[in-house]
């Protein structure tokens, strides 16, 4: 199966998983199984659950972006993230238990039974995740002691991963025999693989403290990330290591979290409690994600579908921007992947970057020398002595100074001779060394104004902007003559283009070809007719998840106790 590379919102499916998963989270609750283990919400006689634990997790991973605009849980986010959690449940009880091949049969609908590949790219993820977490501890635990390990990516890597940012288009336009421009639906690429890369095998009818320890020393010897581990190393010198320590606050913080409950306390055990939670969160969003693309397959995307939804969401920009111009203004300049009526399309430009941070450990002692001005301990002129000389330490997470990292974006500019060469370079370089994850992706890109009074971006990193605009008088592929410093560390800037306005009118033919030329970002190949293909698949997928539901539920019980769960936006 191909990668799909986009950002895709399914319509049950969840993203985050938060671990610990009561550490930093919006909701929090007393740690007991008392608590944790009661049904908030029941369908069918029990058949489906959703527990306090569940709705917590849930809440957290998704439940709080998508229902709540504050940062305080409301009832009717908790009520609306319990009913993703339940719909979720059911679904997937539908697409894969074996007692319900009659209920699925009468709807056309084939069980979802995972495939191989499909499998190791669950475990995969698994892995990734925990490997992830105990990285975490580690980065802390170095940072502590400033013996960081270069982190940066290579050329190689960094070209594999821009190449991996690519859309992977679903359809492209082509031309029929009547001079019209139609969507053609791309195949899939099919990829098999033979070889689990489970930790364990969990039909073997083992006890759980045997699964536990199975899963604990294969996932340790084959699958852990670790740099300097005494313990997995025979011929390691050192006497401490920093992977170990971070292993065991990764494996403490798991158990502290079990701590009031009754559970066995062994490492190995609570290691595979989290192992399963994350597994299973893993499992359906693939289980989701079949049951989408199956849909998908089935259904053909039109010029004339496109065409509609485009018109859909241009016209309600045009009364909502007409009606007030500033939220026009207030969106573009980070959101205007977003905005399909650009109004002003001459008071703005796109600019891309590549930002290298100021470390933790910079800020906290610049933080330190603020305490010490505002004390009175040290003057002004001390002050600023003290700031420069800490930000002149400032380099990439390869170790490379900044100097060096601009140099090589120069080159590498300098060889590229078409724009599209300079910005493929650029990405490639953003890839090895920015540190703005926003920019990284398919669509986001950053908004300009010309007028500095609707500045929503930090003042230096907008004013030099706008300089690189003006002296290269709107040169693509020019970026700015020296780091650029801002609050976040250094950034080079380069100007990617102007804004582009695709009217909502015309002929069908004239429309399609214009939003499959406008690239969203201009970095990257992801179109506007691509991201309007995306908004007409998920809603017919969404009524059509609906409508499923809607059928299996139907005559069903359902009981919600919201004793269970008041407390949490009270």
């Amino acid at each position: 199966m191909a990668k799909i590379k986009s950002i895709r919102l399914f319509a049950l499916l969840l993203c985050v998983l938060i671990i610990p998963i009561f550490a930093g989270c919006t909701l929090v609750t007393t740690n007991v199984d008392k608590y944790l283990n009661e049904v908030a919400m029941s369908y069918d006689n029990g058949r489906v659950t959703v527990t306090r634990e569940e709705l917590i997790s849930t809440y957290n991973s998704i439940g709080n972006s998508r229902f709540d605009d504050s940062s305080t849980p409301t009832k009717e986010g908790i009520e609306s993230t319990l009913d993703l959690a339940l719909n979720r449940e059911i679904l997937v009880d539908f697409l894969t238990a074996n007692d319900m091949a009659e209920q699925r049969e009468a709807l056309k609908i084939q069980k979802v039974e995972l495939t191989t590949f499909q499998q190791n790219e669950v475990w995969q993820k698994v892995y990734d995740y925990v490997n992830d977490s105990v990285e975490s501890y580690e980065k802390d635990l170095r940072q502590e002691d400033d013996a960081m390990l270069p982190s940066g990516t290579t050329d190689e890597e960094a070209e594999s991963l821009y190449e991996d940012a690519l859309y992977d288009k679903t359809y492209i336009l082509v031309e029929d025999n009547d001079g019209n421009f139609v969507l053609q639906k791309v195949a899939k690429d099919v990829e098999v693989s033979n070889k689990s890369i489970a930790l364990f095998n969990v039909d073997g009818g083992l006890s759980f403290s045997e699964k536990a320890e199975i899963a604990y020393e294969t996932f340790r010897k084959n699958y852990w990330h670790w740099t300097d581990s005494i313990l997995m190393n025979e011929n390691a010198t050192n006497k401490t290591s920093y992977s170990d320590r971070a292993w065991s606050k990764f494996i403490n913080q798991l158990l502290r979290n079990e701590v009031d409950r009754n559970l066995s306390k062994t490492s190995e055990d609570a290691f595979l409690r989290q192992i399963e939670k994350v597994y299973d969160v893993y499992y359906q969003n693939a289980v989701l994600t079949v049951f989408q693309e199956r849909y998908e397959d089935s259904v053909n995307v039109t010029s004339n579908m496109v065409y509609q939804k485009y018109k859909e969401l241009y016209d309600a920009q045009v009364e909502k921007y007409t009606t007030d111009s500033s939220v026009f203004h207030s969106a573009v300049p980070t959101s205007a992947q977003n905005v399909y009526y650009m109004q002003d399309t001459t008071g703005y430009f796109k600019v891309n970057h590549i930002l290298i941070k100021f470390s933790d450990e910079q800020n906290s002692r610049i933080e330190a020398e603020k305490k010490k001005l505002t004390n009175l301990e040290i003057d002004k002129a001390t002050y600023e002595q003290n700031v420069a000389i800490i930000k002149s330490e400032t380099k990439a997470q390869n170790g490379a100074t900044l100097s060096t990292v601009y140099n090589e974006i120069t080159s590498a500019l300098n060889s590229a001779g078409t724009e599209s060469a300079k910005m493929s370079a650029f990405a490639t370089l953003m890839h090895k060394y920015s540190e703005d994850t926003a920019t990284l992706g398919g669509e986001a890109c950053y908004y300009i104004p010309l007028d500095s009074s609707k500045d929503s971006m930090e003042k230096a990193f907008a004013d030099n902007s706008r300089e690189l605009y003006n002296l290269g008088k709107g040169k693509v592929g020019d970026i700015s003559a020296q780091w650029i410093e801002t609050s976040y560390g250094y950034h080079v800037i380069m100007y990617t283009g102007t804004p582009t306005n695709v009217e909502a009118t015309g002929n069908i033919n004239t429309l399609i070809t214009s939003l499959d030329a406008y690239r969203l970002n201009p970095l990257y190949n992801k179109t506007m007719l691509d991201k309007i293909i995306e908004s007409v698949t998920l809603s017919s997928y969404s009524d059509y998840e609906n409508n499923i539901l809607t059928t299996i539920k139907k005559d069903k019980s359902l009981t919600k106790n919201e004793k269970v769960y008041s407390d949490l936006y009270a």
